[in-house]
């Protein structure tokens, strides 16, 4: 089939179907799947946008049953198949998915716990693939997973399992050798500084510290860096990365500023943009300012877009021509009750994602 349409045809095909079909077609042939997991159709493909929605613990789904508090989310549009919108994903091809807890995600892997009996669980929503992890030694405090769909089809998974004055004990596990190993990070700050939010990007986790900073974590060597940020750290600021270097989110509740990182020996940023609640109705004089609240999400890898929630929809802001370039609606009114996009990631679709957890 594939000799008689060419693999131009082909390719004109296969980028407009769902990413859950393409997963599945690498199977069809060789030929299939070399050009499923090419590089010349992941540029063609548009990225995968997923999340996390929090659910108020009021919120009943349409069965009457309580709602998880966390629940995975497309955002649909463009090769998704499904029109547009954020919309819950169905994780019901994952068994304990109503028995655990999503605690964390990356790049379209997820993490799930699960405390009786304990068990963490890593799901791909896209292959509809998950593996069971084996148990860490000793009981986790905080666990984060880190992948990196562009460099390899293996994870890690990094369980705080002790607080240090200004370190911890760890225990990370990585799928490449199935093992857990026991390490002790120096954070280089104290301990109460630091914060619980992370981004995972070129090989480490980045925690940003109350203290004004910003500490690396090296997942290589475990070794620890610290930088001074531009601005002060506040619960709506936000680490992530574009085109290759990493960047920083600071908000001062009206407007939003966009940095980028220069020289992280010297702590040197450069402001790149700022946004602000007028920039986002411009053009739309019917819109009151008053009222409008927006929380930043993420940063396009790869262009001058940044990713903000304002209930109850997603908007893409293109930072150069200041516009806004698509929007996503958060589906139906009583999917929009008490919930709450809080973490996204934007990630292509690349043969080490649909070759994790194989």
């Amino acid at each position: 089939m594939d000799g008689e349409l060419g693999e131009d045809m082909l390719t004109e095909i296969l980028v407009r179907l769902p990413y859950k079909s393409l997963a599945r077609f690498q199977c069809v042939s060789t030929s299939w799947q070399r050009l499923i997991s090419g590089d010349y159709l992941r540029r063609r493909l548009p990225l995968i946008t997923s999340g996390v929605l929090f659910h108020d613990g009021g919120t009943r789904g349409g069965d009457g049953l309580r709602r998880q508090a966390y629940t995975y989310a497309w955002a649909s549009g463009v090769g998704s198949g499904d029109g547009g919108g954020v919309a819950e994903a169905d994780m019901g091809f994952f068994p304990s998915h109503e028995t655990s807890t999503i605690i964390d995600g990356c790049n379209g892997l997820m993490l799930y716990y699960a405390s009786h009996p304990t068990a963490f669980h890593v799901v791909n929503p896209t292959t509809r693939r998950w593996a069971k992890l084996p148990a860490p030694r000793r009981k986790t405090l905080l666990s984060v997973l880190a992948f990196d769909p562009c460099e390899s089809p293996h994870y890690k998974v990094v369980c705080f399992t002790g607080w240090l004055l200004r370190g911890a004990s760890v225990e990370v596990f990585d799928s490449e050798d199935g093992a857990w190993r026991e390490h002790e990070v120096d954070f280089g700050i104290d301990t109460d500084a630091m914060s619980a939010t992370m981004h995972y990007f070129d090989g480490s986790i980045h925690v940003l510290a109350y203290s004004g900073q910003i500490v690396r974590i090296d997942l290589a060597t475990m070794a620890c860096a610290v930088t001074a940020l531009p601005a002060p750290v506040s619960c709506r600021a936000r680490a992530g990365h574009c085109r290759g270097r990493l960047r920083y989110a600071s908000s001062d509740g009206s407007r939003l500023k966009f940095w980028e990182l220069k020289d992280a020996v010297t702590s040197e940023w450069a402001l790149k943009h700022k946004l602000g609640v007028k920039d986002l109705v411009a053009g739309e004089p019917s819109s009151p300012v008053q009222g409008v609240t927006f929380l930043f999400m993420a940063f396009h890898p790869d262009r001058e877009v940044v990713y903000l929630w304002t209930p109850w929809k997603l908007v893409a802001f293109d930072m150069e021509k200041r516009r806004v370039e698509q929007e996503w609606a958060l589906g139906t009114e009583k999917e929009k009750e008490g919930a709450h996009l809080i973490q996204i990631w934007l990630f292509p679709f690349t043969r080490h994602l649909t070759n994790s957890l194989i």
